[in-house]
């Protein structure tokens, strides 16, 4: 990973910070089935990478009787995403110039937010992980079209008399069909059903290719 060269602003300078981003996100893929060595990876490649100017906190991150290495704040930064808080991003004064901080505002902010952002996906991929780890191993047996179109509204979030409406079929209808994907994917629990078909690869949110919204009458 590259260091920064403080009080650079060229445009090699915006690279660089570009670059901790792009390292950011590489060693959350790289540590997210670690997960509880996370925190600390990161906290660590912040400072280094920022030669000392920045320091990732995290509150549950200290196990040691340890003195903190002291260091000045000039401004800090809360680091989170949507409603989780997961610390703050404190940057030190530049030695140049005491009185402001020894990172740009805006890169400071795109690097709290980064950490944000990176910290929650960690966290609910691990819980996702360990949630799909429960379920018994089992190839699922194939759907039929309906039960992928009824499988795919579960997956969103859509009740029962939802997923009658935009199908055009009668709730019991709907019932007979996720009683036969809970059967199919191994699982006992209705509330299964997304983890189930996320785990099999027969559901992803991202995927926007198949649509039933506009699904006929059958």
């Amino acid at each position: 990973m590259q260091t920064f060269k403080i009080g650079d602003t060229t445009a090699t300078h915006l690279e660089e910070f570009t670059q901790l981003i792009e390292d950011l996100l590489s060693l959350g893929q790289t540590v997210y089935q670690q997960i509880h060595l996370v925190g600390e990876d990161i906290c660590q490649e912040v400072m280094r990478a920022t030669q000392g100017s920045a320091r990732l906190l995290l509150p549950y991150q200290n196990s040691s009787a340890e003195q903190p290495v002291p260091f000045t704040i000039s401004v800090s930064f809360p680091v989170q995403f949507r409603s989780r808080n997961y610390g703050r991003l404190d940057i030190a004064p530049d030695p140049q110039r005491p009185g402001s901080p020894a990172l740009p505002l805006s890169v400071a902010q795109l690097l709290a937010h980064t950490c944000g952002s990176l910290l929650y996906s960690l966290e609910l991929t691990a819980f996702i992980e360990g949630q799909c780890q429960r379920l018994d191993s089992q190839i699922p047996l194939n759907l039929t079209k309906r039960e992928r179109e009824v499988l795919e509204l579960i997956c969103r979030g859509n009740d029962q008399s939802a997923i009658a409406e935009q199908l055009h079929i009668a709730p019991a209808t709907v019932d007979t069909h996720r009683k036969r994907i809970c059967e199919k994917l191994g699982v006992h629990s209705e509330r299964d059903i997304p983890l189930a078909a996320y785990r099999a690869g027969l559901f992803s949110i991202l995927d926007e290719s198949v649509t039933v919204i506009n699904a006929l009458p059958t």
